[in-house]
């Protein structure tokens, strides 16, 4: 699941960022095209009452009937005969200016009145017409029609600028988006030549290693008194060591690519951390440290792969002996706690820091803390041993102060 996560990741985003685009073109359209609306509606109700008011200072100087509910939006019809005088119209025409400027309407327009019989098919243009009634006797119907010819550039105008920040905004994030997107395609690609590159040189590390180790056992059998020799033994130490953090590397690796599996058995964790103290006394001795061990009667057994828990017990074991000041003292206690068997691995290094405890078992982090920069390692270690701890669904913890030394539990299910 994991692999197939890593390998169609880059087209999943890329398929999320034209969803997401898209999803925003068509949100902007509907904002623009209820923008839209709302100030044709605002438009029409600012012409409609400026109509209605003009026309009811007509009627009530001319004493005329006027139906207001008669006033609507429909095609501008010029035609018919007009019963109105000159003096009419114009004062309702001044009048109608006078209220179109009260209510922020400053296109221009045209004004006719005709008879509500006269139609005109096909006409284009649209107008706002209300009835009226004649003055000289009250009774024949007529339509006063206003006409706005530039309509639609007052529209395009109110609108301006949300179209164009529309445009601007869709623009800037389809931008953004796909720089990201070609900058993650090429951060992947880096990283992979990279993993690829780290992956080849561990395993062309592997062979001279393993042939060093090879060279050492028969070199032994030839010469028995090889043993024994220090220098002989500091070469098959110093090629253990090279080889697990090899190992450790390519385990980091493989989980990473969703490649790796544990090999699991039966293993008694008494026994595992004995042979893994057993071997590293060597570096206790150098480092003139002491290990002790606080071990139950009964044994503890779990189902794990043994080979990478060893190599966990002895990456605590060695970042106690490294981290250390003053002649390492480290104490390893066997329990069990809540039917998980708990591993205690306490020391009295130099401690590590609250905030460097968030960021500890994180790949290639070390603590930043006294003279760790003197150390050598890659930090990878802690971790590894997360990593290892969390495939056996196991959890591990830490309890630290600085220059109090530090106390690593391991949980891990009974078998």
């Amino acid at each position: 699941m994991k692999s197939w996560i890593k390998k169609y990741q880059v087209p999943f985003l890329f398929c999320c960022v034209c969803l997401g685009l898209i999803s925003l073109m068509a949100f902007q359209i509907s904002w623009l095209m209820t923008s839209k609306s709302l100030i044709e509606e605002q438009f029409d109700q600012k012409v409609n009452l400026a109509i209605g008011s003009a026309l009811s200072d007509f009627n009530f100087v001319h004493k005329t009937k006027l139906d207001i509910e008669g006033c609507d939006s429909g095609p501008y019809i010029d035609g018919g005969k007009e019963p109105f005088s000159d003096e009419a119209k114009n004062e309702l025409e001044e009048s109608l200016q006078t209220y179109m400027g009260c209510f922020g309407v400053d296109e221009k327009y045209s004004v006719g009145i005709f008879d509500s019989t006269y139609t005109a098919a096909g006409a284009d243009e649209k107008a706002y017409c209300c009835a009226i009634a004649n003055p000289a006797n009250g009774t024949g119907e007529y339509q006063l029609g206003v006409s706005f010819q530039s309509r639609d550039e007052y529209l395009y105008d109110k609108m301006k600028f949300m179209i164009l920040s529309s445009i601007l905004i869709f623009l800037m994030l389809s931008s953004v988006s796909f720089v990201i997107l070609r900058a993650l395609i090429k951060q992947k690609r880096i990283t992979e030549n990279n993993i690829d590159f780290f992956n080849n040189t561990a395993h062309e590390l592997k062979t001279p290693l393993t042939n060093i180790s090879l060279a050492l056992t028969l070199l032994g059998k030839k010469y028995p008194e090889v043993h024994s020799d220090r220098f002989a033994e500091i070469i098959k130490l110093e090629n253990s060591k090279l080889a697990h953090q090899v190992e450790r590397v390519l385990f980091l690796s493989r989980m990473e690519n969703g490649e790796h599996e544990l090999n699991k058995q039966q293993v008694n964790l008494k026994n595992l951390v004995q042979e893994v103290v057993d071997n590293m006394q060597l570096i206790v001795q150098q480092k003139n440290g002491v290990i002790l061990l606080d071990f139950p009667v009964e044994d503890y057994v779990v189902s794990g792969d043994y080979f990478h828990l060893s190599n966990v017990f002895r990456n605590l074991i060695d970042n106690a002996l490294k981290y250390c000041e003053r002649d390492p003292v480290i104490n390893i206690k066997l329990t069990e706690e809540l039917g998980n068997i708990k591993l205690s691995f306490s020391d009295n290094g130099i401690g590590i820091s609250k905030y460097d405890q968030n960021h500890i078992f994180e790949k290639f982090q070390r603590v930043n803390t006294g003279d760790v920069r003197n150390t050598k390692g890659f930090g990878i270690g802690l971790s590894y041993v997360k990593t290892v701890v969390e495939m056996h669904k196991g959890l591990i913890r830490v309890q630290s102060e600085l220059h109090k030394g530090s106390q690593f539990e391991l949980l891990i299910p009974n078998a």
